[in-house]
């Protein structure tokens, strides 16, 4: 019953495969997430254009009637 060295497991090459796999993961996460961010900031902005016309609208009739 020798003492022999135990098997061990070279972690690094482990690592260099899993890590771009993870990289590339939270790119296309980050990417995913900004074009929905840009999506919904476009559908506001033009919720928000049309609130300030029918303000303008109002406005202006008020400013018209004596």
């Amino acid at each position: 019953m020798g003492g022999g060295n135990p098997v061990q497991f070279d972690y690094t090459e482990l690592f260099l495969a899993i890590f771009p796999l993870g990289f590339f993961a939270l790119a296309y996460y980050v990417i995913v997430r900004f074009l929905r961010y840009l999506r919904r900031k476009e559908e506001n902005e033009k919720v928000l254009i049309q609130k300030m016309d029918e303000l303008i609208k109002l406005q202006r009739q008020s400013n018209k009637t004596p």
